[in-house]
């Protein structure tokens, strides 16, 4: 199909003439062709680089220009909101207003009303249909990309509930589903509602083999000889697509196999200096606080080699993505987290190892999905006439095994994660909330719009429901009045918190007790909540965390005999709230990551989840008795938590860029206000470690602006 066949809005059609595009790959003229421009809901199912989400984008700015009202663009992942944002933007030249928002799940955001096309997480979307703007009633299309999420144990629930409110609460909107791998498309389409477009097609042809001693077998028969320097498998795959002038991505089993084979590589194989590579190597030295980590990068990248790991900060992590597009890094060695993240296409994807550890069970494959989805990233459309993704086998036996569960295998079925006890009352509890006043019939409704409903028994669901629905009455989240079930003032405040109502009921629980609270005491209850994720006990520190439990039991508010864990399971929330405690008196964040065993990426990680709920625990002193006395204390504990920092380092690190490390130095140099920095010159500001000429100016213009 001619783009100038297409029923677009003119503008959108010059936009594609100007991009030199005339006619529509497969998959989008077989949308165009059920309905996705006339407002029905479509699910693709389509190869990676097949366009679904190009045409995704042209279907949201038409939205707009068409008069039809507000686009919203889900994505599972901060990083794929950026990168969509950042595809956005573009149009902001025709009119077209695009904002990202992520995060602060406590507001309705208001401003989003002056935009056109949203771009959100799935947990940020959800937390904003729990307030109900105004603006809601103007979205006319949500895209929901990476829909196979669904099958995610953290977000499938939050993605299930959030579509099924929107089933209920806006059934006029129009949605898009989009993913690569869908092991049952037909279910969820149905489910959604949606025409099913589903297509192999891909614009670059992807090869996808199994090599063996020294030979890549194809699918299609065909077999290449690979020369063997280095007698490593892996080694030879990379060093061969190398030499002709490709780029690989080695996908590993763990983060350890991550940085010890992107150490080899780098030290192995001999690749041709790059003044871009020496550029990036300068730049990435001072990437992070964690000094070791930025050394080891470095020099891998002078060597245009890199490991890709979510151990890594966002902004490591970009650096690598960019310099891997741009050529100056020709290696990257990841852990699965890169296939799921942003689009970074390569000639050769190498998968070293189809098994996985898991805890408690020890190695086992990888699902069929997650091979689907590293096969994906083979391929740059514009450079590369084919893509190849690579399995390795250790016998003739694996080769016939590998063919047939991965490369000719299909992708598991997507199935409900909804049916845990926390998801279902928190996601319950959001939906009684946010329309106030339910009828048992229009809560079933709800239920009913859920995968979950789809898939299970009715008895499954109806117990479910009849258990959480107890859970929230008895725990006073909830109330019947006449017919009707209502969110109490408590249910309606943890509900606009985004917290499991659980967790709510262990802060009230913790604060009941006559023993004093200190900040230890807080960080474990914080620990102790089941929204944060816990750092994982390593054998070897059992006996130290054991003593340090012990020791420390006089300010644990919550112990054994309150709630139904495990013993190792309260000494990992003592190690989680030891980290917390360290965070917040300012131990620097090399020495943590020693401690703990974590990278820098891992440490931002856990700190958003501690700091959002020390402040939903901050906001639950408003209305549970037991925790007011202490309200000042936790809203201190709440920034500080967010910060990384003593109590008397607040008002500085509210100055942009400066962060922990550069507050505690101001406040060192006798600088302790914003005042005290309105009053010093740009030459005494420079004297401070940490404060460039650049930086200078840029602080004393905002104390300028902001002191009293």
């Amino acid at each position: 199909m001619e783009i100038s066949e297409a029923p677009f809005h003119p503008v959108v059609k010059r936009l594609c003439a100007m991009k030199g595009m005339k006619s529509f790959y497969p998959p989008q003229e077989e949308a165009i062709r059920k309905g996705i421009l006339d407002g029905k809901n479509v699910l693709m199912v389509t190869q990676t680089a097949s366009g679904k989400t190009f045409l995704a984008e042209l279907i949201a700015v038409n939205n707009v220009l068409s008069g039809r009202g507000k686009t919203v663009y889900l994505t599972p992942l901060k990083a794929l909101a950026i990168e969509k944002y950042n595809d956005f933007i573009e149009y902001e030249r025709i009119g077209i207003r695009t904002i990202a928002t992520m995060g602060d799940y406590d507001s309705s955001e208001p401003m989003l009303e002056r935009y056109d096309i949203i771009v959100a997480t799935y947990e940020k979307m959800d937390s904003i249909l729990r307030h109900r703007p105004s603006w809601l009633s103007r979205v006319s299309l949500v895209i929901i990309d990476e829909i196979h999420y669904l099958d995610d144990e953290k977000r499938g629930p939050v993605l299930e509930s959030l579509i099924a409110k929107l089933k209920s609460m806006k059934s006029d909107a129009q949605i898009l589903g989009l993913s690569a791998t869908v092991g049952n498309p037909e279910e969820i389409s149905s489910w959604l509602d949606a025409e099913l477009v589903l297509s192999s097609w891909r614009p670059i042809p992807l090869k996808e083999g199994v090599y063996y001693r020294g030979k890549i077998k194809f699918s299609d028969g065909e077999e290449k000889k690979i020369s063997e320097p280095f007698s490593s498998p892996v080694l030879d795959l990379i060093n061969d697509v190398i030499s002709d002038g490709g780029q690989a991505i080695v996908f590993v089993n763990s983060r350890r196999r991550a940085v010890s084979l992107a150490q080899t590589v780098a030290k192995r194989l001999k690749m041709n200096k790059s003044s871009e590579a020496e550029e990036l190597s300068k730049l990435i030295i001072e990437s992070s606080e964690v000094q070791s980590l930025n050394e080891v990068l470095s020099e891998m990248i002078k060597n245009r080699v890199s490991f890709h790991h979510a151990g890594l900060t966002v902004e490591q992590r970009r650096m690598i993505e960019e310099g891997f597009r741009k050529g100056a890094i020709n290696v990257i060695v990841a852990t699965p987290t890169l296939a799921a993240g942003v689009n970074l296409p390569a000639r050769r994807v190498i998968i070293e190892s189809s098994e996985r550890y898991v805890a408690g069970e020890g190695n086992s494959p990888i699902k069929v999905l997650e091979y689907k989805q590293f096969a994906g990233r083979a391929g740059r459309p514009g450079y590369d006439e084919y893509g190849e993704a690579i399995l390795i086998a250790g016998d003739p036996v694996e080769v016939r095994e590998m063919f047939s569960q991965y490369i000719n295998g299909k992708p598991e079925s997507i199935y409900s994660k909804m049916g845990s006890s926390s998801a279902f009352r928190s996601h319950l509890l959001s939906y009684i909330a946010t329309l106030e006043k339910l009828r048992l019939e229009d809560i079933r409704g709800f239920v009913k719009n859920t995968l979950y409903s789809r898939q299970m028994s009715q008895e499954s669901a109806k117990k479910l429901l009849s258990d959480s629905l107890r859970f929230l009455k008895e725990k006073g989240f909830i109330e019947e009045e006449g017919k009707y079930y209502k969110a109490t003032s408590y249910g309606k405040y943890v509900s606009d918190l985004y917290i499991d109502p659980l967790s709510a009921e262990l802060v009230k629980e913790a604060f009941s007790k006559k023993k004093r609270a200190t900040d230890f005491s807080i960080m474990h209850i914080i620990a102790a909540t089941p929204d944060m994720p816990k750092l994982s006990l390593k054998k070897k520190e059992f006996a130290k965390i054991d003593a340090a439990f012990v020791e420390l039991i006089p300010e644990i508010l919550l112990g054994l005999e309150d709630r139904d864990v495990s013993y190792e399971d309260i000494l990992s929330e003592v190690k989680t709230a030891l980290f917390l405690y360290d965070w917040i008196n300012e131990v620097p964040e090399q020495e943590i990551c020693e401690k703990y065993d974590l990278g820098p990426g891992d440490v931002y990680s856990f700190i958003e989840s501690a700091a959002w709920i020390a402040y939903a625990i901050y906001k639950l002193s408003d209305v549970l008795e037991q925790a007011k006395p202490y309200s000042k204390k936790l809203e201190a504990l709440s920034y500080r938590v967010k910060y990384g920092i003593k109590e008397e380092l607040y008002e500085l690190v509210s100055i942009p860029e400066i962060g922990r490390v550069r507050a505690r130095n101001l406040y060192s140099s006798g600088f302790r206000s914003i005042e005290d920095i309105r009053k010093a010159s740009v030459n005494e500001l420079m004297r401070v470690r940490g404060i460039g000429e650049r930086l200078a100016y840029r602080i004393k213009e905002y104390a300028l602006k902001h002191s009293d």
